[in-house]
């Protein structure tokens, strides 16, 4: 470490970042599994597989997983799913769409100390509406010069994002959760990331620790942001 970066934009990753989403769905995946516990499949392995061939189709969301439930239900139950188990997954999915956001602590003296020196961009990926909804409801936008929400986190978003506002990948810092979508992107287009992980992870988010770069730094909350900045050498 000996070349100091000098940060220009500041991207913060949205959900399990700035407030809690992953716990949501696990209660939800939870809930369902044991409606469904007497057939014989593991419902977590079905659901799974079942999310993983869907992302192409629905995406990242609420809505897609609430689908993904549907279907993995209709599996395990050899299509004899009741009525009523579907009615109750489509109910658990306006539950779950209707959740109060709850933004993680620190957050806001964070965000509002930061956007003093630097400019902040917003990038989450998933539903635009859902998306849009969280957003509002965290009262946190007014931190942010920009806001992105896109499909996918890979290599190509970021250097469109940075293309878009001028910024080169040496100057640009990214904030998350994930390894596989806030992190390893970045780094690998030059960029630099904390890494901040969530008490849960999402399976499809895990990557193996031979994928991972050394190009990061791992923090244990987001109010070290301010001090690892200062010091901030690579």
């Amino acid at each position: 470490m000996n070349k100091r970066y000098e940060i220009e934009l500041i991207g913060f990753d949205a959900d399990d970042t700035l407030w809690e989403n992953e716990n949501i769905f696990h209660d939800a995946q939870k809930q369902i599994s044991k409606v469904l516990e007497n057939h014989n499949y593991n419902f977590n392995r079905e659901l799974f597989n079942i999310e993983k061939k869907n992302l192409e189709y629905y995406g990242y969301g609420i809505k897609g997983f609430i689908l993904s439930l549907i279907e993995t239900s209709l599996k395990i139950s050899n299509k004899k799913l009741d009525n009523q188990i579907i009615k109750e997954i489509l109910d658990l999915g306006k539950k779950m769409l209707s959740k109060k956001v709850k933004v993680l602590p620190n957050i806001k003296t964070t965000l509002e100390a930061l956007s003093k020196n630097y400019n902040l961009v917003l990038i989450t990926k998933g539903d635009l509406l859902d998306q849009e909804k969280k957003i509002y409801s965290s009262e946190l936008s007014k931190y942010f010069s920009y806001i992105e929400i896109v499909s996918h986190k890979n290599e190509k978003t970021y250097m469109k994002i940075l293309e878009k506002y001028n910024i080169k990948p040496k100057n640009f810092l990214m904030i998350g959760n994930s390894l596989k979508s806030d992190v390893l992107p970045v780094t690998n287009i030059g960029g630099m990331s904390f890494y901040i992980p969530f008490e849960l992870t999402w399976e499809l988010e895990k990557v193996e620790v031979d994928q991972m770069s050394t190009n990061y730094v791992q923090l244990e909350n987001i109010s070290e942001i301010l001090t690892r900045l200062k010091s901030l050498e690579i």
